[in-house]
């Protein structure tokens, strides 16, 4: 008999619903499908018209959508149905890719080149943007021309699910399809099998290292993003009142779990004692809660373990000498809201935090003499994933991050993704990029031909060949 895992509410700790697990002979026969289903994305304007239905088919469901997303991941009513929103405009920006890209190319009268998908991709997707976090990897697959085998998060699966019955309805079924193995070892056995070219990975990074591995030993093409350990920098001479707003509404989106989330502040010596005033007042009049009550700034965490990790953590820094800002985190009891405050710590110069994502509502706040030495500091780290600037001048500033290796970085701003441009990081933050046309040619791969007409040319033929 297949097993079933239960789905429990953030907002209440509470078991509400089970998702079954599928058998090997499932997955398999999903494998098919998708194999199966290549030759029909050879057209690019079918791509087009597939796209196009598919966020049709989820726009459609906006309200639906959005209330599974509150309660089964936890996230606010209005953070909720602005991902819906989001989720979509991935498959619009694919979309848009096909009317602005060629796949063939002839560079001279016998030579052509044609760009074509690397067969089924498998798409591994977290629980922090459930339906997001899936169209930004089936968006960018389809417009390549490649078919997709989904593997979501248990944490986001009923989510992932009644994604995919949209999808179905729009007629992608035979391009897509959802897998919810029982286990974790059906991955690497089909990191294996021929009919997969292409693996997308967004997640930790101990797991994506394992995968690259896999995928390296198979010769297969990987693409990861995984965990950031994000720096907010504030300048002698920025708009502080800039930079508290947007740091704490990019903290407390998603509570603190996302890898491009702020974990670290550093802020000019000069301006820190009324930085670090505003900020507390500020976290002292949050509203934490179920994020389903009106009223409430920071909604639950995922998983009950997620809060005792946390816990963990701040009592690690302060036994590393940190000092505690804010009140200290009272432990969850079990069948209860997942809740856990905005906590700051403080260090001096070293935090525990700086080799340790926080993915949750945890910050760590310092001062920094100058500017220079804190950046050749930070060419140095392995997390590079998002950092923030905040300055008076970015134009100015500019010039002097031209050695940082982060994938992407916002000077006075956090809204640094979007559908149409590349997010990814270095290092230990990942290989590869998604969104835009970056994301789609991830899944292709270009086949040169040549194609030699009329009497044989010896000479020019040895020599293009050296």
């Amino acid at each position: 008999m297949t097993a079933s895992f239960p789905v429990v509410a953030p907002n209440t700790g509470l078991v509400f619903d089970r998702w079954p697990a599928m058998s090997i002979g499932e997955v398999e026969h999903a494998v098919e499908i998708v194999d199966r289903g290549l030759p029909g994305l050879e057209s690019v304007e079918t791509r087009r018209r597939l796209l196009r239905r598919c966020a049709e088919a989820l726009t459609s469901r906006s309200r639906e959508l959005a209330e599974l997303v509150v309660r089964e991941v936890g996230k606010k009513p209005e953070e909720a149905l602005g991902e819906v929103d989001y989720a979509a405009s991935f498959l619009d920006a694919a979309r848009a890719t096909l009317d602005e890209s060629s796949f063939e190319w002839r560079p001279d009268p016998e030579r052509l080149v044609r760009e074509v998908p690397y067969r089924a991709a498998l798409l591994i997707a977290p629980f922090n943007d459930p339906l997001a976090g899936l169209t930004r990897k089936i968006g960018p697959a389809l417009a390549a021309g490649a078919t997709a085998l989904v593997k979501p998060s248990r944490l986001g699966v009923l989510c992932a699910g009644a994604l995919m019955e949209s999808f179905r309805e729009a007629g992608a079924g035979d391009f897509v399809q959802l897998i919810t193995p029982e286990d974790n070892e059906c991955v690497e056995a089909l990191i294996a099998d021929h009919r997969i070219g292409v693996v997308s990975f967004t997640g930790s990074t101990g797991v994506g290292r394992r995968l690259a591995a896999a995928a390296a030993h198979e010769g297969k093409r990987i693409v990861l993003e995984l965990g950031g350990n994000c720096p907010f920098v504030i300048c002698e001479d920025a708009p502080l009142d800039l930079a508290l707003d947007d740091l704490v509404i990019r903290k407390l989106k998603a509570a603190g779990q996302a890898c491009s989330s702020v974990n670290r502040v550093f802020v000019a010596a000069p301006r820190y004692a009324e930085f670090r005033e505003r900020l507390l007042d500020r976290v002292a009049r949050l509203e934490t809660g179920p994020s389903d009550l009106a009223g409430v700034d920071l909604g639950p965490l995922r998983t009950l373990e997620s809060t005792r990790d946390l816990n963990d953590a701040v009592d690690s820094a302060l036994r590393a000498g940190e000092r505690l800002l804010s009140p200290r985190p009272s432990p969850v009891p079990p069948e209860a809201p997942f809740l856990f405050p905005l906590t700051v710590v403080e260090c001096d110069e070293r935090s525990w935090f700086d080799a340790c994502e926080s993915f949750g509502p945890a910050l760590s706040v310092r001062s920094f003499d100058a500017l220079d030495p804190l950046l050749r500091r930070m060419e140095t780290e392995r997390h590079t994933l998002a950092a923030y600037f905040y300055t008076a001048d970015p134009q100015e500033l500019l010039p002097r991050l031209r050695r940082l290796r982060f994938g992407s970085i916002g000077l006075n701003s956090t809204a640094i993704q979007g559908a149409d441009v590349p997010t990814g990081g270095f290092w230990d933050a990942g290989i590869g990029r998604e969104g835009g046309a970056w994301g789609v040619r991830e899944f292709l791969a270009p086949i040169n031909h040549r194609i030699r007409r009329g009497a044989a040319d010896p000479e020019r033929d040895s020599a293009s060949d050296r």
